[in-house]
């Protein structure tokens, strides 16, 4: 088969799509805008609701945040003077939960759900139904946890005889169950675009990975909540598994939920990975080593959990051997994959900057900064239990999650946005202040909660020497600053959504088209065949429906082109040959000229 006739094959399972498409969008333009908030078929519709949610739970956990931050930066004593020490607790369990399940996982499916089906080409979600429902479960669950009262200031302690509220597990499972629903439908959408045959891009791949990586270990998280719940700690007088044990919750809780502390950087890589190359103008520097990076952070991701088990008596394989060698791997193929993603992009003075660019190169230098902060100090089971109980440990996932995981995926929406909702950002100059104020705001809260901890302060704690105060009270201004960042992210995202300026709408995304067009260039580069390589997009964005396909005569091909949601043919125009070879740039490599 000439690689000609695997182009125009590929074509047609284009055209394939978009007609599964326009069916999508004329079931679409019946909903109402009230049912389009419950129920979507459509993959941009579904990743703007992941948004407007993640936006929803940033303010509500970062609410909570503030409460904190205000009380410990406004008295060492623990006197009530924002809120009393039993909500103080209360709000720290919300403001974790709500940042990393609502604000975080939100904005990962966004990505999720709208990268996919672009960079596959088919715009096409599989099991929308499943999807819609997760999301909406997810939700009531989360609420549920909030809702638990004074008595989840308790989550955090993993001692008898203290408890979370029932609704607390009740929700936790509830949340559970709903992720795994969104995780469902992201594997499957994934698999629906996926052409036998052919390497999905590696962006894609590393989402995939993801998924598939926090199904499996929300596993030990769903079974010790439920544990838990027909517990005595559980409140609900069931009792089925008899005396509760704080190291079984104490287990299985972070057996999985360290592994979820990438749920948010591994899909945050494979759209970094994506949209590199868009301003350094070039592939990736190695497409074959980056796509190797995906299956070891899978294993090591997966296996980390032991600094938070490594005074506990499990078993020495897992805890100190493998899970801990583990913790001390994983910073390679990290290290890794900055040092591809700073080869890429060359020269820092050659580059168009943006707020998207900022923040994705700032949540680069966090990583790094983080993982510095924290190897010497997880892996080592003499340091980690002392050093667990200091400020130190908060100081070292704010930079990982404040600023590079939740930076880093608002750098993404920056980029990928405007295509997403059809408007460019309504104030790039706003774009900017955000980006400074949470950088100045989230930096000088990880610096003084760092350099507290390094001093001996106690975490969890509603009352401290005041030697210590002058860090709280820094992390409160920069715990203010970083707020009334997102403020003003929000009120640009309202009037970019109301009256910013309409972009030319295309098919598939200017930036997917791009993308792939430079992964394919950058495969070719590497030795890869042509026909394993991910399917091309058209260059123009624009996919015409192939209805017939006439004998082909001196160098032409007719072809007939669909227009109008009537499936008519409109025109019949001659195409020239195709050479595979002259790909280049453009993104396809069997196209029709615009009608």
């Amino acid at each position: 088969m000439t690689s000609r006739e695997i182009n125009k094959k590929d074509y047609e399972k284009l055209s394939e799509w978009a007609s599964e498409y326009e069916n999508v969008k004329e079931r679409e333009a019946k909903r109402s805008l009230l049912v389009k908030v419950f129920y979507t078929e459509e993959y941009r519709m579904l990743a703007i609701k992941n948004v407007l949610f993640a936006v929803m739970w940033l303010f509500i956990g970062g609410a909570f945040a503030l409460f904190l931050r205000s009380q410990a930066g406004l008295t060492s004593s623990g006197i009530p003077v924002v809120v009393s020490p039993q909500y103080y607790f209360q709000s720290m369990t919300n403001h974790v939960m709500d940042m990393i399940f609502g604000s975080v996982f939100s904005t990962v499916f966004a990505v999720s759900f709208y990268m996919i089906p672009a960079l596959n080409g088919s715009r096409l979600v599989k099991w929308p139904k499943i999807a819609n429902a997760g999301l909406w479960i997810a939700v009531l669950g989360l609420f549920m946890m909030n809702l638990g009262g004074v008595q989840n200031q308790y989550l955090f302690t993993f001692l008898n005889p203290l408890k979370a509220s029932p609704t607390w597990y009740i929700g936790y499972a509830i949340m559970v169950v709903g992720e795994w629903m969104e995780m469902i439908s992201v594997l499957g959408t994934s698999f629906l675009g996926r052409i036998p045959g052919r390497l999905i891009p590696t962006s894609v791949g590393f989402i995939v990975m993801d998924m598939i990586m926090m199904a499996l270990a929300n596993i030990s998280v769903f079974l010790d909540t439920m544990w838990s719940l027909m517990s005595p700690i559980g409140g609900l007088g069931i009792n089925i598994f008899g005396v509760p044990n704080a190291e079984i919750w104490k287990g299985l809780f972070w057996f999985a939920d360290h592994p979820l502390v990438y749920f948010a950087p591994y899909t945050l890589t494979g759209a970094i990975i994506a949209i590199i190359p868009l301003y350094a103008k070039r592939p990736v520097y190695s497409v074959r080593f980056t796509r190797w990076l995906i299956p070891v952070l899978f294993v090591l991701g997966a296996s980390v959990y032991v600094h938070h088990l490594v005074d506990d008596p499990w078993p020495l394989v897992l805890r100190d051997i493998f899970a801990q060698t583990s913790t001390a791997l994983i910073a390679i193929p990290f290290a890794a994959l900055w040092l591809l993603f700073f080869i890429t992009l060359g020269d820092p003075r050659k580059l168009k900057w943006d707020a998207g660019l900022a923040f994705i190169f700032a949540a680069a230098a966090w990583n790094i900064i983080g993982g510095i902060q924290a190897e010497p100090t997880q892996p080592t089971p003499s340091v980690d239990p002392t050093v667990h109980n200091t400020l130190w440990l908060p100081s070292h996932f704010h930079i990982m999650l404040a600023l590079y995981s939740v930076g880093g995926l608002l750098g993404v929406l920056y980029v990928v946005g405007p295509e997403l909702w059809g408007r460019k950002w309504y104030s790039e100059k706003l774009g900017w202040i955000h980006f400074w104020g949470w950088q100045g705001g989230m930096g000088l809260l990880v610096t003084a909660f760092a350099i507290a901890g390094f001093y001996g302060a106690i975490r969890r704690e509603v009352a401290w020497p005041a030697f210590y105060e002058v860090y709280y009270q820094m992390a409160m201004i920069g715990g203010w600053l970083a707020g009334f960042a997102t403020i003003i992210f929000a009120y640009n995202l309202i009037l970019t959504l109301l009256y910013g300026e309409k972009i030319k709408e295309t098919d598939l995304p200017m930036w997917a088209v791009q993308t792939i067009a430079l992964e394919r260039y950058g495969m070719r580069r590497e030795g890869y065949k042509e026909d394993e390589m991910p399917l091309a997009l058209p260059a123009d964005g624009m996919i015409r429906q192939v209805v017939q396909t006439e004998g082909s005569s001196g160098g032409t091909t007719r072809v007939g082109v669909v227009e109008g949601s009537n499936g008519s043919v409109k025109s019949l125009r001659t195409e020239p040959k195709v050479d595979a070879n002259n790909e280049g740039l453009k993104g396809t490599l069997w196209k029709p000229d615009k009608v």
